[in-house]
């Protein structure tokens, strides 16, 4: 039997060939990372399943069965896709060389989620080699396509494998961030895509003579700035979940907890910690963001048409009549000859609702538990994430579902929040190592309770 050092080194291998299989999406091409994984566990003599959703992208089942006497388990789903580098000169090192140095392994996907695919795999690995017996059943899942929305990858299993989709509770991004002095992120949801296009009618007529002109191009301008400026309700209830979590001063949890004062916290923290206060804004409300203005057809014509595209992210139970009514009262009088529709589809494009799981589901002691080597007596604080993951797609089918992983105490959290998606991604040894010892411990631990 390997040492628990090369279990380690075997993890970190498949990590940097994950990374230097280059799968961007788009167009995705990530059978060559499911191919490699389907070697690794068949090298191990660990049996697997390869299924096909569109050319050259594929997903990956695998499964230790159970007594049919516990709660299941699901490692992922965890995808192998990655999205673009971006300006390469802002690289340190090649992005898809899956190069390590300063004990960390760098390139695009190191972070998002490719550490979590490599140790996810290897703790599976590990118990099956093992001949783990657990109670209820384990699964792995590594899918495609979570960064254009997940429709080949998670979305196209639950509609072709919804028996094996199934299952009580499931682990993937993003969590086990170190955030506080023993206190550790658990995801326990996601906001909502909602995305809009929001359209105004000019009339055309000669730029050579614009004075009180009907001008599609300044009611969307106009149309940007109302909307970004908008304060959407407020609802503190995930905040207050954070903060009693945090272990906070009872003042400081009724300046987070409180309507009237939280503006107040969030100006302050902006100074002080501007990553935090995007956090704090993101948790407290639905967000609208004007990202895409477009219009006119020659510099010499008065607009005639010009849109919006505008990013907004829901809490649960936001709904799409909410978003369209509060658009329309973030524009004033030009909310009513706006015209608010859904974009055209686009890479990258979806839609989803905001899910959340229970903060204080059976499982969750068993995490504290699996952590406790590197954080004796570490405690989690439950969020739920701005962006969209593909643990919402399980939730929406009952699944208590967790961003779940173990980070290097050292990892600063200014600096995680600008890493994924950006330049020098990047992810330490000690968290890949962090990870994969939480992954089997609790595993083990909790399918044999």
């Amino acid at each position: 039997m390997k040492t628990e050092t090369e279990h380690v080194e075997d993890t970190i291998q498949l990590l940097v060939k994950l990374v230097q299989n280059k799968c961007i999406n788009p167009p995705g091409n990530e059978l060559k990372s499911i191919q490699v994984i389907e070697k690794y566990l068949k090298d191990r003599n660990v049996p697997c399943q390869v299924l096909k959703s569109a050319p050259n992208r594929s997903n990956l089942i695998s499964e230790i069965k159970g007594q049919n006497s516990g709660s299941s388990l699901m490692f992922g789903p965890s995808h192998v896709d990655v999205v673009p580098i971006g300006n390469k000169s802002a690289w340190e090192v090649d992005p898809f060389g899956g190069i390590i140095k300063d004990e960390h392994i760098w390139g695009r996907g190191t972070l998002d989620m490719l550490f979590i695919v490599a140790t996810q795999v290897q703790a599976f690995a590990c118990l099956f080699q093992e001949g783990f017996k657990p109670k209820g059943d384990l699964k792995l899942c590594i899918v495609a396509d979570e960064e254009a929305g997940g429709i080949f990858g998670t979305e196209w299993l639950m509609k072709h494998q919804p028996d094996f989709m199934s299952v009580d509770y499931a682990l993937s991004e993003a969590g086990g961030i170190p955030i506080a002095p023993g206190r550790l992120l658990l995801g326990i949801g996601e906001k909502g895509a909602a995305w809009k296009r929001v359209s105004f009618k000019g009339t055309p007529t000669h730029g050579s003579m614009p004075y009180k002109s009907d001008n599609a191009v300044i009611k969307a301008a106009i149309a940007a700035e109302r909307l970004n400026n908008y304060t959407p309700p407020i609802n503190l209830d995930y905040i207050k979940l954070m903060a009693n979590s945090l272990g906070l001063s009872k003042i400081t949890q009724l300046m987070l907890s409180h309507r009237i004062f939280l503006p107040i916290v969030l100006k302050m923290a902006h100074k002080r910690n501007p990553v935090m206060a995007r956090l704090l804004h993101a948790l407290s409300r639905m967000t609208i963001s004007p990202n895409i203005i477009h219009g006119g057809t020659k510099t010499n014509v008065v607009a005639g048409e010009a849109y919006l595209d505008v990013d907004i992210r829901i809490l649960p139970n936001q709904d799409d009549e909410f978003v369209v009514k509060h658009l329309r009262k973030a524009m004033g009088e030009m909310g009513k000859e706006a015209i608010i529709e859904r974009p055209p589809d686009q890479p990258g494009f979806f839609t989803s609702e905001g899910t959340a799981s229970d903060p204080n589901s059976e499982i969750v002691p068993f995490m504290c538990k699996a952590v406790s080597e590197v954080y004796p007596n570490a405690q989690f604080v439950p969020l739920i994430v701005a962006g969209a993951t593909d643990l919402r797609y399980l939730r929406e089918r009952g699944t208590q579902a967790y961003g779940f992983s173990l980070f290097d105490p050292e990892t600063p959290l200014n600096t995680m929040a600008t890493l994924p998606h950006g330049p020098n991604e990047r992810i330490s040894l000690k968290t890949v190592e962090y990870s994969l010892m939480a992954y089997y411990n609790l595993a083990k631990e909790f399918l044999n309770q």
